[in-house]
C-alpha cells in the first residue's frame, strides 16, 4: 500500500469489558492495543490473532500484518501506547503509538462482550 494512504486492520482479542470502561485511558483496552500493537511490530500473525473470534480472524491477512509491521519498522523501536481520548459510553479509545522516529495512532472499539470490535492504525504520511 501506498506510504500516504491509511492502513486499517480490523481485529478482535478477548478482554474484560467492564474495566476498560471505568478507568482513565481505557484500563484493560489499553493492555490489550498494546498487547496486538507490539504483535505487529513483531510481524507474529499468531499473536495478533490468537485470542480473536473466528469471524474477525478470517479476516485478518498475513500480508497486512506484515505491511503494518514495515511501518513500523520504518519509525525505529516501539516504546508503548500513550492514551489520547476516549468515549467510555462508546468504548472506543484512542492511542499514540510511540516510536524512536515518530508515532501513529491506533484506534480501538470494544464490544458488549468485552472484545475488541475494531483496532485500526493510522500511519503517518511520510
Amino acid at each position: 500500500m501506498a506510504d500516504r494512504r491509511l492502513l486499517a486492520l480490523a481485529l478482535a482479542a478477548l478482554i474484560p469489558a467492564a474495566c476498560s470502561g471505568t478507568q482513565a485511558g481505557g484500563g484493560s483496552a489499553q493492555t490489550a492495543a498494546d498487547s496486538v500493537t507490539k504483535s505487529i511490530y513483531a510481524d507474529d500473525v499468531h499473536g495478533v490473532t490468537s485470542n480473536f473470534d473466528q469471524q474477525l480472524k478470517a479476516q485478518v491477512s498475513r500480508a497486512e500484518v506484515g505491511a503494518l509491521s514495515d511501518k513500523m519498522h520504518a519509525l525505529g523501536s516501539y516504546k508503548g501506547l500513550t492514551f489520547v481520548s476516549g468515549d467510555p459510553t462508546k468504548s472506543e479509545f484512542t492511542y499514540r503509538a510511540d516510536f524512536d522516529k515518530g508515532s501513529m495512532s491506533v484506534v480501538i472499539r470494544m464490544d458488549a462482550n468485552g472484545q475488541l470490535a475494531a483496532y485500526r492504525i493510522f500511519t503517518p504520511n511520510t
